[in-house]
């Protein structure tokens, strides 16, 4: 499903050139729920960006079902917005000035002309349905609490039904029981979902 190989990222800083990835090699099976574990700045946020096309690799190649997103020798860069991938980032980035429902619908809305409106709003509520935020549609963003907001996060990057889910740290930010909950709910999710996380 996800194959990785040789895997480099460099970055130019005015302190000199980072060397953020260095040779990552990984093969994550359809349907399999990966891990990467390490110290802060070891790679794995880049790694995750590369993986969604939010950063370009300094060198490797990046598969997805079997079709190269990123090649450095096959001179491949596959934009973002052409990936089958849901992200949800360690900060979430919930929109402000957006309520609940809006939040959600942003990706299906950004693919202009795919979704009818009908279609837009049925898959908004199911959606957050799945999250346990039924009911909330209406809510401004902000009113939410941290782990509802989490929860924001992972309906809006489940609304398009992606093959593939990122999670960058979506947990960080919750307190110990919650963080504890969470998990749970976001296992079993995925699990009954099948998609590869």
């Amino acid at each position: 499903m996800i194959r990785i190989e040789n895997l480099h990222v460099h970055y130019a800083t005015p302190e000199g050139l980072v060397h953020a990835v260095r040779g990552i090699t990984v093969d994550v099976p359809r349907g399999q729920f990966y891990t990467m574990l390490g110290p802060s700045g070891c790679g794995k946020t880049t790694t995750l960006r590369a993986i969604a096309g939010l950063e370009r690799p300094s060198d490797g190649d990046i598969t997805i079902n079997d079709q190269a997103v990123f090649s450095s020798t096959g001179n491949v860069m596959v934009p973002p917005y052409r990936r089958d991938i849901g992200m949800v980032f360690q900060s979430y980035a919930i929109w402000p000035h957006m309520d609940v429902f809006d939040n959600v619908a942003f990706p299906l809305r950004e693919m202009k002309g795919r979704y009818a409106k009908a279609e837009i709003r049925d898959k908004v509520l199911s959606a957050l349905e799945l999250v346990q935020l039924g009911g909330l549609e209406d809510r401004p963003a902000p009113f939410l609490s941290g782990g509802q907001q989490q929860r924001l996060a992972l309906a809006r990057a489940l609304v398009r039904e992606p093959e593939i889910l990122l999670l960058d740290e979506p947990l960080s930010n919750l307190d110990a029981k919650l963080r504890e909950e969470t998990r749970t709910e976001i296992r079993n999710l995925v699990k009954r979902l099948g998609i590869t996380t």
